[in-house]
């Protein structure tokens, strides 16, 4: 059945000292498993900064409401360790931007062949 309910875009960057880098790559790996694992989860792909080094984009799609999405860090106790991990690397706060999808399917395309070996 195809999901008609709200759907949004989350895309949250972090800075961290680039040097780093590896043990931010290393503690959100296992983050990114289980959030990909979510039912409402449609997307995720983590993005580098081709100019600074220690600048990352995460960007998670969701079938949810953005007040449902939001939540999400508070219950989910994965996150919590994540974030206490996490948050000494960072040099600057989060910031974290919503985008609700635009209703029909018109504006969006997706090569699946630009991502081998996912599903």
């Amino acid at each position: 059945m195809e999901y008609s309910g709200p759907s949004v875009s989350v895309q949250i960057k972090i800075t961290i000292d680039p040097s780093n880098n590896d043990a931010f790559l290393k503690a959100l790996k296992p983050v990114f498993d289980r959030i990909v694992e979510e039912p409402a989860n449609t997307f995720f792909e983590v993005f580098q900064d081709a100019r600074q080094p220690g600048v990352f984009k995460l960007i998670e799609n969701w079938n949810a409401s953005t007040e449902d999405v939001m939540k999400h860090p508070q219950t989910k106790d994965y996150l919590k360790l994540y974030f206490a991990a996490t948050q000494p690397m960072h040099t600057k706060p989060l910031e974290v931007e919503v985008f609700n999808r635009m209703p029909g399917n018109e504006l969006v395309s997706f090569r699946k062949d630009c991502y081998p070996g996912r599903e």
